[in-house]
């Protein structure tokens, strides 16, 4: 048996090699550095990094090739959601969380409680706050949240395991966004919209709101040469 303290070190790895992948360092299909090159950058021996590179090969992230090293796959069907999700285009990220935000303002909007309206001001007013001082990487934070906020207020747990699932991708399709969003008044507006709406619990508002940002989202990025570079096929046929 493993003892405890060489498990944790074989789940750090797991964890820093996962994130060499989820980061895009490590592309789909790139080989990965020797063994002597990774066990050197992250100062462990070479049992435990052999290890940690199979359980990696069992969940489906790493692909073990006899005599020509270990790759990152590239078909990513058998990767756990929220690391395909952040492989994915940032149009099609927008198009998925459609489907998800907008039955997620309707069921706030009618089972929110005082607790999670309060949850949800504070989050708005920090968006806010963030958006007059031009504090980008906090307005970024403060948006997640408010999103966070909202389908918490659904009491759903499945709903919010999906957003969960979705948070990390959220953040790349911001990234990919052409304008500066701290100075996205519409879209500023139509968020109190949805935070209004589900204050007075008027569900057919919120989706309303939620429909209204998110078509103003997926049209800065249908603009040519955004939204969906990052898709394989589509960029070879550029």
């Amino acid at each position: 048996m493993r003892s405890v303290r060489r498990a944790g070190l074989v789940e750090q790895v797991v964890e820093a090699l996962t994130g060499q992948v989820s980061s895009g360092t490590w592309a789909p299909g790139d080989r990965l550095p020797s063994l002597v090159e990774l066990c050197t950058e992250l100062d462990v021996g070479r049992s435990t990094l052999r290890e940690a590179v199979q359980v990696l090969v069992h969940r489906g992230l790493l692909d073990a090739r006899q005599g020509s090293g270990t790759f990152v796959r590239a078909d990513d069907s058998g990767l756990p959601l929220a690391l395909r999700l952040t492989r994915a285009a940032a149009l099609d990220v927008y198009e998925a969380r459609r489907g998800l935000e907008v039955e997620a303002a309707r069921l706030a909007a009618l089972r929110r409680s005082e607790e999670d309206l309060a949850v949800l001001r504070a989050a708005a007013a920090g968006r806010r706050e963030a958006q007059v001082r031009g504090a980008v990487p906090e307005w970024a934070l403060a948006d997640l949240a408010l999103h966070r906020a909202v389908f918490a207020a659904t009491h759903n747990p499945v709903l919010g395991a999906l957003f969960d699932s979705f948070a990390d991708a959220q953040k790349q399709a911001f990234e990919d966004q052409t304008h500066d969003p701290v100075s996205d008044v519409d879209t500023a507006a139509q968020h109190e919209a949805l935070v209004a709406a589900i204050a007075a619990q008027d569900a057919s508002a919120a989706i309303m709101a939620t429909h209204s940002y998110l078509d103003m989202c997926e049209a800065d990025l249908r603009q040519p040469g955004r939204g969906r570079e990052r898709l394989p096929d589509e960029r070879s046929e550029e």
